[in-house]
């Protein structure tokens, strides 16, 4: 599951983060779609953009997930080749600790320091082989994945056929500039989406689509 917000001319930035398109009900509605999620799925550039934290939810929420047999909050995974992290950050203070899905051989330097703090998985030569982690988070349990991008991340996850719902939130906002599309880089294709619901609050849009 992709979620995703842009603005009203498709932007999925404000001067690199997405922070500045968000408000008030998208942060209410992002928070109910972690929820739900086993694992979040994220590219190292958007934790180092968007400061990524470990993932929190309330008690109640806590509650409500150990009635459906899931873990108390998410587990985070995140994608990165090079494993330029900060692996100080709180991010990697947790337990269980977060995933890290890298390339077969990264730089050595990075990958010992990265397995102190962090799951390890080394999957693809030049680029973090997508169909090869979604089965290693199946295998840990996992029945909801959320990709939270980038755009290069959701543009490697449809290219793989991975994509089964897109949560899209559309802000009250033009935005111009150049920012990236919700995806980049796969190859021109033409999935199909049925929309099975709208939202709207304070002129803000959530749609949900899934696949056929």
């Amino acid at each position: 599951m992709l979620n995703m917000i842009t603005s009203a001319d498709g932007a999925t930035a404000v001067d690199g983060v997405s922070g500045g398109l968000s408000g008030p009900e998208d942060r209410e509605v992002f928070a109910a779609i972690r929820a739900v999620a086993d694992f979040i799925l994220v590219a190292a550039e958007t934790v180092r953009r968007e400061a990524y934290g470990p993932p929190r939810t309330s008690p109640g929420t806590a509650a409500s997930r150990t009635l459906r047999s899931q873990a108390p909050r998410p587990r985070l995974a995140v994608v990165s080749r090079s494993l330029e992290l900060d692996f100080t950050a709180a991010l990697f203070d947790d337990h269980p600790p977060p995933v890290l899905f890298t390339v077969t051989d990264p730089p050595a330097e990075r990958l010992a320091e990265a397995g102190t703090v962090a799951e390890i998985h080394r999957l693809g030569t030049d680029r973090v082989d997508m169909e090869q982690a979604m089965r290693r988070m199946g295998r840990s349990g996992a029945r909801v994945v959320l990709a939270e991008g980038g755009p290069s991340l959701n543009g490697q996850l449809l290219a793989a056929g991975l994509v089964d719902e897109v949560c899209w939130t559309i802000s009250p906002a033009l935005a111009g500039g150049d920012t990236h599309r919700m995806t980049r880089g796969a190859p021109p294709r033409l999935d199909r989406l049925r929309l099975v619901r709208v939202l709207a609050q304070n002129h803000t849009l959530f749609l949900r689509y899934i696949t056929p």
